[in-house]
């Protein structure tokens, strides 16, 4: 595939923040993509502010412009050439996914197929996982509670169901932990649902105490054993950071103790696959929650898939990026779950994957 030309520009986000968005030509059309807003951490590649972003583009723009790419690993290859370091320190992650995931959409435009078509010829549509309560509408210290059908069966029928249920939910800002789980517990019987939380145990995690809104103060131990009393009380099926991101032996018992149940990292691995590596090894989880936007690029991606099928553990993709992409990687890379929220944007992913579905 011959590149004609490529282009940046700045845009918006959905909530109206400052980005860039790669844009590419061939002849058989153009295609775009936006670069994430990542925030910085510790484990993570690096993002780039616009400016910066805008600035490094141009100075590679050159290595594109008149080249030709027979498929996404050579260009994500090349990629990786261009910036030789663990983290995409001076190229920044988001501009090589805003590159990655363009070039993905031209590969696909160019054999006149879907992103998901190009990635696999078996594509499969995930099981979906909706956050229905979250601290933002109730005055839990979790992070997000979820629901997901026990079972799995037609995306379609599975994602109407849940959105039905999900706005018919009574909750409001002073609910507490335990009524907030109640009230969501109620529907699961029913409709034969599994809650998921995600407790994001890293935002209470003072360095040596769990500090919760009640006043409970809990050393690891005694998190383990609230985990494991929550998960014994509830229809709880899905289990996601409920340690601070350090702590894999912590994780590796629980994920031992509750072997029938899924144990996710999310913060655990930062989408870092050195740290993957550390998890599988010492088998902290059973499921890994993955944020394509903060991988680097589609390849980068396509491996952390591959690894965790390997090891038979679990697959969620979760991004905040109002991007039908998403959707064709969940299909195309074959994720076991997507996390989704009860918002415009989500919805956007879901009647994708309607489509998506009602095409295989």
């Amino acid at each position: 595939m011959r590149i004609e030309d490529v282009n940046i520009r700045q845009i918006l986000t959905n909530n109206l923040q400052k980005t860039t968005e790669i844009e590419i030509k061939t002849k058989k059309g153009i295609t775009r993509s936006i670069a994430p807003v990542n925030k910085n951490g510790i484990y993570r590649i690096r993002s780039l502010g616009v400016e910066d972003l805008t600035k490094e583009f141009l100075e590679i723009k050159r290595h594109f412009v008149n080249q030709t790419f027979d498929d996404i690993n050579e260009l994500d290859k090349f990629l990786h050439t261009l910036d030789i370091s663990v983290d995409f320190r001076e190229m920044g992650g988001n501009l090589a996914f805003a590159i990655s995931s363009a070039f993905l959409k031209s590969f696909a435009q160019w054999e006149g197929i879907k992103a998901y078509e190009y990635l696999s010829k078996k594509p499969q549509l995930p099981v979906p996982i909706c956050v229905v309560a979250d601290r933002k509408k109730t005055e839990t210290d979790f992070k997000e509670i979820m629901l997901y059908p026990v079972q799995k069966k037609l995306f379609s029928k599975s994602i109407m169901q849940l959105a039905s249920v999900g706005n018919s939910l009574e909750l409001d800002r002073s609910m507490t932990n335990e009524k907030v789980l109640k009230a969501v517990a109620g529907v699961t019987t029913k409709n034969s649902f599994q809650i998921g939380i995600n407790f994001a145990a890293g935002d209470i995690w003072n360095t040596r105490r769990y500090t919760y809104s009640t006043g409970e103060n809990l050393i690891p131990q005694e998190q383990l054993l609230l985990v494991q009393d929550i998960a014994k009380n509830y229809p709880v099926g899905y289990l996601e950071d409920p340690f601070h991101e350090d702590d894999f032996v912590l994780f590796a018992t629980l994920t031992h103790r509750l072997a029938t149940r899924l144990v996710v990292g999310n913060e655990l691995y930062s989408n870092n696959s050195e740290r993957f590596k550390t998890g599988v090894e010492l088998r902290s989880t059973s499921g890994i929650n993955i944020s394509p936007t903060q991988m680097g690029t589609i390849t980068d991606v396509m491996n952390m898939v591959k690894k965790a099928n390997e090891h038979k553990i679990s697959t969620i993709i979760s991004c905040e990026m109002d991007d039908s992409l998403i959707s064709n990687l969940a299909v195309g890379l074959g994720f076991d779950y997507i996390k989704l929220g009860m918002d415009g944007m989500s919805a956007n992913r879901m009647n994708e994957l309607i489509r998506i579905e009602n095409k295989i």
